[in-house]
């Protein structure tokens, strides 16, 4: 049993959805990446009372959701949860998913429930379309999952991990002018979707095996960006009814730009705002953000900021107070 404890979580990149066919026996399928740069960093100390330290307050409403489905299912003492440097929220990068897990995992230590990830996410409702928030959370990397069986209660099947190439390079695009689709308006959109194209799955499923899985193992970058380009455009077909349209008409207007310069390695995260545009190499990155940022400033883009990321190939760890 131990007093207390500080977790690292990481957020993630939803690059895209596989099968989202309204007559699948298996449902959704998706691609993430986890990123660093973004992270809870959460402490739990044991107390007298039960308290939460969290300047946000709709974080602060979910965790005390969180609590209170653990409490439902597990006898547990008094602790502080203190929130420390927190992942932007409803900005697609997976922060409900990793406050969850960061709070409940951090709760099972503590009180040494020894409860999985996997049981945490049922417990917590994650994972009901998407997995690769779970596996961030666990392994980080590149990950991989089939879905679920419709109407199954269980998280989805995890396929693939994979390390993120050490050279490739990330910039996200984040426009603070809009806020993504989440919660209950998220359910309800999914349930409007009425997508009965079996080619788009077909080829989402072609992309990812023929291009985005070798495309990482073997460093190639220019068939990693095929598959990725198939995908996101299969997206946003999906969800805003043509190929390159995003939730932010100022990354539509960016993206449209830097395609006519032969850039094919960019999209959008989950419902977005978030845009990102993936490199072969530092240089490369630099390049294009040079120019970017000169883009924006000629173009009055306010509320849009560029962010180097990288990818990061852990899930989550402990760490020392001092350290952060």
């Amino acid at each position: 049993m131990r007093n207390k404890l500080i977790i690292n979580s990481p957020a993630r990149l939803h690059i895209g959805f596989l099968d989202l066919q309204s007559q699948s026996s298996r449902m959704f399928g998706s691609i993430g990446l986890t990123i660093d740069n973004f992270v809870y960093n959460i402490k739990i100390e044991k107390s007298k009372n039960t308290h939460i330290i969290c300047q946000n307050l709709i974080a602060k409403s979910k965790i005390k959701e969180i609590i209170k489905s653990i409490k439902k299912k597990y006898s547990i003492g008094n602790f502080t949860i203190n929130i420390l440097n927190e992942i932007p929220l409803h900005m697609g990068l997976g922060s409900g998913t990793q406050l969850a897990l960061s709070i409940g995992f951090l709760i099972s230590e503590c009180f040494e429930l020894k409860l999985s990830t996997d049981r945490l996410a049922l417990i917590l409702k994650r994972g009901r379309r998407s997995g690769v928030g779970i596996e961030s959370f666990k392994k980080g990397g590149v990950n991989i999952d089939v879905g679920k069986i419709r109407n199954s209660k269980k998280i989805p099947l995890n396929l693939m991990n994979i390390k993120w190439p050490k050279a490739w390079r990330i910039l996200l695009l984040m426009d603070s002018n809009i806020t993504g689709v989440h919660g209950e308006k998220e359910v309800k959109e999914f349930k409007e979707l009425n997508v009965s194209d079996s080619k788009m799955s077909n080829l989402n499923c072609k992309s990812l095996v023929m291009n985005i899985i070798p495309g990482i193992i073997e460093c190639n970058f220019r068939e990693f960006s095929f598959g990725l380009r198939n995908i996101q455009d299969n997206m946003s077909t999906i969800f805003y009814g043509s190929p390159r349209r995003f939730a932010s008409k100022n990354l539509e207007k960016i993206f449209s730009d830097i395609e006519k310069r032969g850039i094919l390695s960019f999209g959008q995260s989950s419902w977005g705002p978030t845009g990102f545009i993936f490199f072969e190499n530092s240089k490369k990155r630099n390049e294009l953000l040079n120019y970017l940022e000169n883009y924006i400033s000629l173009n009055n883009m306010h509320g849009l900021k560029i962010l180097k990321v990288e990818g990061r190939n852990f899930g989550k760890k402990f760490v020392n107070e001092g350290d952060l």
